[in-house]
């Protein structure tokens, strides 16, 4: 007996053996809404601006009072309600069973080395059955199965299997490329994931049925077969799904992640959230977030050659950065900084926001960022790129400013030096600006009434 077909043997063992005498049990039961029935699948409920997003979703919906579930398996937070760590659904034998295929997945792909985040359904083999048991014991049937980020944890047969259990339709949420590609989360600019994939740049792949293509494929045909539906949270993004191999043709509804709007919001006392992060009292001050320069989509690398110019220009600014530490550099003559380090929570982000006079995203290649909208829902206007939600947001000169094209960095440090030095006057019109347009779409009632006619169409 081969390798490969001794450890399916031994899989498919543990599963059935398990399902003779483990004894399932309701964890984290619910209390029953009137409204939608939406359950939410996730691989994890933090750590990056996908998962904060799946939990401002679900949280929005519960809100509204609709009956939202969210189920993940990299369980980190204990402060949302109606949140099941998936894991615990399994009986022992199912979850050694799931733990050793994800090991032997790992073990077949060791020669390739994607480059970034990348997706193998091999990897994502949690079972359905825990999931649709455990959603029984709230409901018996289901409106929606909405998939956010849900890399190696369920695959399209598994989202399949459970929205037909459940008698739910199945809507995908465009929080980035990987629902739209064969696998990888950002294209970097190849336009394969357009024609089906195949022989993929990340992967070193010369093969045009690589795997990249066979995911592709089966995407398409299931996500087709289902009737899936699309949620694009920009117009940048909605274009990527209607110019996608995978996802064109499908329905498609566009409309922004929902913020909480009581928490995010201007404050009328910004010297005394200064004082409480250690920044200036005086002078202007932009906020960034510092990832490392590497992740080159992220655009970190642009903004601090922006900064170099604007520093030999003489120009004076304050820097606040937020998120990850030691990539500003030392040298800066005029320029100043501090880092605030990473800020958990909307209280947190809230007062960055608050303690700066406007917000830069140097993005060149997302969906979002979710911290454009939280920026103007605070009052601080945006500088970006014309990618993700920005387009969406920015009234030209009135509420931001969208750089073209995209990576300039001239372009770039232009618009941080008129922020920079604009009047007092016509800055706080555009902070105002900012705030009155980002609370018209980005409240929760909102997001709800669009899922729901989503679900009407």
């Amino acid at each position: 007996m081969s390798g490969i077909v001794y450890i399916k043997t031994i899989l498919f063992l543990f599963t059935k053996l398990n399902s003779l005498f483990v004894r399932r049990w309701p964890i984290g039961r619910i209390s029953k809404h009137l409204g939608m029935k939406i359950l939410h699948l996730s691989k994890m409920d933090a750590g990056g601006g996908a998962a904060d997003g799946f939990v401002r979703i679900h949280r929005a919906l519960l809100a509204e009072g609709h009956h939202s579930v969210g189920y993940v398996i990299k369980q980190k937070r204990q402060d949302v309600p109606a949140m099941i760590d998936a894991r615990r659904l399994l009986g022992p034998l199912e979850k050694l069973g799931w733990g050793l295929g994800r090991v032997w997945a790992k073990l077949r792909r060791l020669h390739l080395k994607p480059v970034g985040v990348y997706d193998f359904d091999a990897e994502a083999n949690y079972p359905a059955e825990p999931i649709i048991c455990h959603a029984r014991t709230q409901a018996e049937k289901w409106d929606l199965v909405l998939v956010h980020w849900s890399g190696a944890f369920v695959r399209p047969e598994t989202i399949r299997e459970i929205g037909e259990a459940l008698g739910a339709r199945v809507a995908l949420w465009q929080v980035d490329m990987a629902h739209a590609t064969g696998g990888c989360h950002s294209n970097l600019g190849c336009l394969k994931y357009q024609s089906g994939c195949g022989a993929c740049p990340l992967l070193g792949s010369t093969d045009p049925k690589d795997v990249s293509a066979v995911q592709a494929e089966r995407r398409t045909r299931i996500w087709k077969e289902l009737g899936v539906f699309v949620l694009a949270p920009s117009g940048w993004s909605a274009r990527q799904a209607k110019e996608s191999f995978t996802l064109g043709g499908l329905d498609l509804r566009t409309f922004p992640i929902p913020l909480d709007l009581a928490m995010l919001k201007p404050t009328a006392d910004q010297l005394s959230v200064r004082r409480e992060l250690g920044l200036p009292a005086e002078g202007r001050i932009v906020l960034v977030r510092a990832l490392d320069p590497a992740i080159t989509y992220k655009g970190f690398g642009l903004f601090l050659q922006a900064l170099r110019r604007l520093d030999d220009q003489g120009v004076t600014l304050h820097v606040a950065v937020i998120g990850d530490r030691g990539f500003i550099p030392a040298g800066f003559r005029h320029i100043t900084f501090t880092e605030l380090g990473p800020q958990r929570g909307d209280a947190a982000l809230a007062r960055a926001y608050q303690a700066a006079d406007f917000f830069v995203s140097p993005s060149t290649n997302e969906t979002g960022p979710m911290m454009a909208g939280e920026a103007m829902a605070c009052g601080r206007p945006l500088i970006a790129y014309p990618i993700g939600i920005a387009p969406d947001l920015v009234e030209q000169g009135r509420n931001g400013t969208l750089v073209e094209p995209v990576g300039d960095v001239a372009a770039l440090a232009t618009a941080i030096r008129t922020y920079a030095e604009m009047p007092a006057g016509e800055l706080a019109a555009r902070q105002q600006a900012a705030a009155d347009s980002a609370g018209r779409i980005l409240s929760a009632g909102y997001f709800a009434e669009q899922v729901q006619a989503a679900l009407c169409r």
